[in-house]
């Protein structure tokens, strides 16, 4: 009698036990689908992490860039608004030039959380949407409408044009002569001859209005059939002065290119530390010029 009564409640701990553990399990069970049903939290590097949403938000910028067939370079030299975005608020004006901010760069380091900002007699941070438009104006003298805060010295941009020697139609004429005659004549202007066919002109750099950096390659890497692997690049400084219907050139300096960069061969860089006011590249199968900076 005494062992069946032992066995009863033997049975009756156990069924105890094995309820306790299914109420157990229910209540983890239901604990766990609202845990995995949360976003799962993502490593630094991974999906989710701020360094990628950076680069989600700069690979949308490079579609719409890719996309966009707006002339910038046209609408900049005919002094035209170019529409960035609506903004609500008082409208106000500010000039001076358009700087993109390079987190090495000491003049900007009080922009360092804006991607441009205006550099003038009021410097201000460019706040806004679609900004990637700025890339084809950075380093020009502008004019940009938009919604000032002044507190934060900042501007939320509604539209910017080309002001100032961005939009002299004389001045431009004679830089495009000055590039197309270095395009007809760079053969001749170049230290060394070229050593599969010949020059052909690639970037024009201009300090100034009369001296000019004057990239340049042989033009047989141009021929897909070549066998040539060389980079044949060249770099010359060149003062440039008007004489009858072309131009008087010295050169101050002569590179050529080394394992990485162009290497000094002859001469001096004497505008080493100058900034360059202007860039443009030639296609030589249209003959035409692209301003690129």
């Amino acid at each position: 009698m005494e062992t069946k009564s032992k066995f009863i409640w033997s049975g009756i701990v156990v069924l105890a036990i094995a309820f306790a553990g299914f109420l157990w399990y229910q209540s983890y069970s239901q604990k766990a689908k609202k845990v995995t049903s949360l976003p799962q939290a993502k490593n630094e590097t991974g999906e989710g992490s701020f360094e990628n949403a950076l680069g989600e938000e700069n690979l949308v910028e490079e579609e719409m860039t890719a996309e966009d067939e707006t002339d910038y370079n046209a609408i900049c030299e005919n002094g035209e608004w170019l529409k960035i975005a609506d903004v609500s608020g008082e409208p106000a004006l500010a000039a001076g030039k358009l700087r993109k901010v390079y987190p090495d760069d000491p003049a900007a380091s009080q922009f360092k959380s804006y991607q441009y900002y205006l550099e003038g007699a009021e410097s201000l941070g460019i706040t806004g949407e679609k900004l990637f438009k700025l890339d084809y104006l950075e380093d020009r003298e502008v004019e940009v409408q938009g919604v000032k805060n002044a507190a934060k010295k900042e501007v939320a941009i509604a539209q910017v044009k080309c002001t100032g020697k961005e939009t002299d139609k004389s001045l431009l004429d004679k830089r495009k002569g000055l590039m197309n005659w270095l395009a007809a004549n760079v053969s001749s202007v170049a230290p060394q001859k070229a050593k599969y066919q010949k020059w052909t002109v690639d970037i024009v750099d201009f300090v100034d209005e009369s001296n000019v950096y004057v990239e340049y390659y042989d033009t047989v890497e141009d021929d897909e059939s070549s066998e040539v692997d060389e980079d044949t690049s060249r770099r010359i400084l060149a003062e440039m002065a008007p004489s009858g219907a072309g131009y008087g050139t010295k050169v101050l300096a002569y590179w050529e290119m080394g394992e990485d960069d162009y290497v000094l061969k002859t001469g001096t860089d004497k505008f080493e530390n100058a900034d360059t006011i202007a860039s443009y590249q030639y296609d030589p199968e249209q003959k035409t010029w692209e301003r690129i900076d």
